[in-house]
């Protein structure tokens, strides 16, 4: 066990990925962390996939005792398809994982005691020594506060004032279907597959990750969809708002999809799609919806409060990089207040290695969105609807 300079007590705001990467890394230091997280309860494990990247993996491997390739689900190629159905592949092995396995290793190697669902940050306070966490009228002081939470960061400004991310111009509609559900011959299609379609300003892509409690049995899986899809500020409201006639901003879970954007994403799946793909969103009962986004930051420290993963910086998902982001700030961090003596000179390096990277990131980002057809004017995110 390690002994940080400066360094007992880290309160991390944001209780997703990003904040349990670095909860996880600092708890290996031998220091008190606490994470509050505003939402209540698990997360429902139907959520989308993840690229297993190298940073990830060896993260489960060395701090969460979790072999990657246990719940992960190999694929062998890619696979490129024609509108007519046709397709052509290349040698290209990789590893998907679902956010519900990954979210599962993070949090069950972290003490039930130290994380704190349902509990909101409302304001953060800095001292000459450390941090005031507020929840409503309760203060906690730690010596050490982690900013993790999101690309809709509520105190990302405290770090980086004018740094709101901003609307790319089109969104990703997503499903998730068990693989039962698929017929075998369709099943075939895309098994260990990494699967594309790059159309006139849009891409589609799908692929394999894993089931209920990260199974990767045949059978037991679920494959992935992504679609993204042009759509302006008025689009996005539009799509975004439930069949309730609730608008949320900028995503839309599943289940809430108004039965008109419904319809028209069908229409547009028939006109547009090849056959395999077409099918697949077809058999999706709940698709949901995320709008694309662009943020950067020029700081990501301000004294004792750091911001980490997409509060900091916000990738579009081309990079299939943001838990990777997040899990290399967190070792990053580690590595810092190992091998560094003093805590200032700690951060200041780790701050330096996340600016380059992330920038890095986002500009790669950005490039892979125009090449694609898909970069239209950016719009501030908040001008596009609320937050949800």
């Amino acid at each position: 066990m390690t002994t940080v300079p400066d360094i007992e007590s880290v309160g991390v705001v944001g209780g997703s990925l990003g904040g349990l990467f670095q909860a996880v890394a600092l708890t290996e230091l031998g220091l008190d962390v606490t994470v509050w997280e505003r939402s209540s309860g698990r997360p429902d494990d139907r959520g989308a996939g993840i690229v297993l990247q190298p940073s990830v993996a060896w993260f489960l491997n060395m701090f969460c005792g979790v072999d990657p390739d246990r719940i992960s689900v190999p694929v062998t190629h890619r696979q490129f398809f024609s509108q007519d159905g046709r397709s052509h592949h290349t040698l290209m092995r990789q590893q998907m994982i679902s956010w519900g396995a990954l979210y599962t290793s993070l949090r069950d190697r972290l003490d039930p005691a130290r994380y704190h669902d349902g509990q909101q940050v409302t304001a953060l306070a800095s001292r000459h020594d450390g941090v005031d966490v507020h929840l409503g009228d309760t203060v906690h002081s730690v010596d050490l506060a982690v900013i993790a939470d999101g690309s809709a960061s509520r105190h990302r400004g405290l770090v980086a004032p004018d740094s709101a991310p901003r609307y790319a111009g089109y969104v990703a509609y997503r499903g998730v279907i068990a693989e039962a559900d698929l017929t075998e011959d369709l099943s075939a299609v895309f098994r260990d597959r990494f699967s594309f379609y790059d159309g006139d300003r849009t891409q589609f892509l799908c692929y394999f990750i894993p089931g209920d409690f990260g199974t990767t049995a045949p059978g037991e899986r679920r494959m992935n969809w992504v679609w993204y899809v042009r759509a302006d500020a008025a689009g996005l409201d539009r799509i975004t708002t439930d069949r309730n006639g609730t608008a949320h901003g900028l995503s839309l879970p599943p289940g809430l999809i108004a039965p008109r954007v419904h319809d028209e994403l069908l229409d547009r799946t028939r006109r547009l799609l090849p056959e395999p793909m077409r099918e697949l969103v077809e058999h999706t009962r709940e698709p949901f919806t995320q709008a694309i986004l662009d943020g950067r930051v020029t700081r990501m420290r301000n004294d004792r409060m750091l911001l980490t993963g997409d509060a900091a910086f916000v990738v579009r998902p081309h990079t299939a990089a943001s838990a990777e982001k997040a899990a290399a700030d967190a070792i990053t961090l580690f590595t810092a207040l190992q091998q560094v003596p003093s805590l200032d000179g700690a951060l200041r390096a780790w701050e330096k290695n996340r600016l380059a990277e992330g920038m890095a990131l986002y500009q790669h980002g950005v490039g892979l969105g125009h090449r694609l057809g898909l970069g239209g004017p950016a719009t501030p995110a908040a001008a596009a609807g609320p937050t949800g």
